[in-house]
């Protein structure tokens, strides 16, 4: 049975930068770049591809060569350089996993290939006293994120004490309002047909009208109605009903300056 893989055990891998350059030209147009190391990971990132100073005015086409996904070789084209016309290139990081072949297809160069060496090597450097720090920092940070201790209960328990006797003192209020009712009740004299006749007689007085609007207000109120989209009456007739029955005016004068104003509205031919 084999032995299961310990991951909190495993050594970290600690990535490291190398630069990476390589020239081609007409006598060697070819350079291969590979790793004996199979204890790290490798990686060849690359940046630039420049013509040199003393390129022809041809065109220059640099390709790369090497494993796709299924294990195939494969050819593709980094770059296609002319001094008059594009002299450099920049691939921004194009990474490769080696072994890598960099070809000159076209030209004599020399064409100048740089970018980065990329190696993921195990982190064996980290001290007793280095793993301590972390722990200390991890429990800064998980007492930073502890919450604050809970206030004692002993006031909550007083308030809910003193909630308690209010709501005993309400109870007794509320007990003693019914009692005044109940003895209101008791003590309310009984009406006689005379008085209640009286009573009747008030209820029916009407109430005393309210204050008639103002021309103005009347007309602020018809104009609210028209920006809405209701429909006024046209006729002069039916106006003056209209006015009469919504605004509870009989002043003719009234009447007269908001049948004038209606005739200036523009629903009116």
């Amino acid at each position: 049975m084999e032995d299961s893989v310990d991951m909190d055990n495993m050594t970290p891998l600690r990535p490291q930068n190398f630069l990476f350059g390589c020239e081609l030209k007409a006598d060697k147009k070819e350079y291969t770049f590979k790793v004996d190391d199979d204890e790290s990971e490798h990686q060849l990132s690359l940046r630039t591809v420049s013509l040199g100073a003393g390129a022809k005015d041809e065109l220059h086409i640099v390709e790369a060569e090497g494993m796709n996904y299924e294990g195939k070789q494969l050819k593709i084209v980094l770059a296609s350089l002319r001094p008059s016309v594009q002299p450099t290139v920049s691939l921004g990081g194009f990474e490769i996993t080696p072994p890598v072949i960099l070809r000159l297809k076209s030209g004599s160069g020399p064409v100048y290939v740089s970018g980065q060496h990329l190696v993921a090597l195990e982190d064996l450097g980290s001290s007793d006293e280095e793993d301590d720090e972390e722990e200390e920092n991890t429990e800064i940070t998980k007492n930073a994120k502890r919450p604050a201790a809970t206030t004692s209960k002993a006031p909550q328990k007083r308030i809910k004490l003193e909630e308690e006797e209010d709501d005993d003192d309400d109870e007794d209020d509320d007990d003693d309002d019914d009692e005044d009712e109940e003895e209101d009740e008791d003590e309310a004299p009984v009406e006689t047909p005379e008085q209640k006749g009286k009573q009747e007689a008030k209820q029916q007085t009407p109430k005393t009208p309210k204050t008639p609007l103002t021309l103005e207000e009347i007309k602020a109120k018809i104009q609210g109605t028209f920006d809405k989209g209701g429909n006024l009456p046209k006729v002069e007739a039916r106006f003056t009903n209209y006015v009469k029955n919504c605004f509870r005016t009989d002043n003719k004068k009234i009447i007269d300056d908001l049948w004038n104003w209606r005739k200036t509205l523009k629903d009116i031919k």
